[in-house]
């Protein structure tokens, strides 16, 4: 009988667990939420456009803590359209396309991009599932599919990207700003002629 009922237990704890994550598969941990568009803050996100070059996003005030369901004030609440040169690309482990963008003219200066992968969980349910959707969709039609290996366009390209602030923890990632700004996630994607 205890056998019975604890079988029972564990059934209702999976039963509960799946119900929790209504949509897609488990790809990221950190951050995910703020980095997704679904932790409980993301209403307080600015969506008008503040145009910023690749320079000014590297001088923004990095925050003295990063909340991991929540977002900080400043630049986690602003919605920003840069443009720069794509130097690299990859897929994560999380299953987001990782870019590193250059200032033009300061090849040096760099900042990363992420474009999510809708299937993940979080992202599916994110109010911006469409435009996350699209604008990856528009960056593999134009670079081709990423490899889990950095690969370099095959010609110079210059794209413009609109997307939410985000930090990052300073682990050393590839074309990481001094300050670990991102944009994270990518809403939308044009190639700059």
């Amino acid at each position: 009988m205890k056998r019975l009922f604890y079988l029972l237990f564990l059934l209702v704890v999976f039963s509960l667990q799946a119900y929790a994550q209504s949509c897609g598969v488990h790809c990221g941990t950190e951050r995910w939420k703020v980095k997704t568009l679904t932790d409980s803050t993301a209403g307080n996100i600015d969506p008008t456009e503040t145009t910023n070059s690749i320079t000014q996003l590297r001088n923004k005030a990095r925050p003295a803590d990063l909340p991991d369901t929540t977002r900080a004030d400043g630049a986690e609440s602003k919605t920003f359209r840069v443009t720069g040169r794509v130097i690299r690309f990859k897929k994560e482990d999380d299953k987001d396309i990782h870019v590193v963008l250059a200032q033009t003219g300061h090849l040096e200066r760099t900042v990363v991009v992420e474009f999510a992968n809708v299937v993940c969980a979080d992202v599916c349910s994110s109010p911006e599932l469409e435009r996350i959707r699209q604008a990856r969709q528009d960056f593999v039609t134009k670079f081709g599919n990423p490899t889990t290996h950095f690969k370099a366009p095959p010609h110079i390209t210059k794209i413009r990207v609109v997307g939410v602030g985000f930090f990052d923890r300073l682990h050393g990632q590839n074309g990481m700003a001094p300050n670990g700004i991102e944009i994270h996630p990518v809403l939308s994607m044009t190639v700059v002629p």
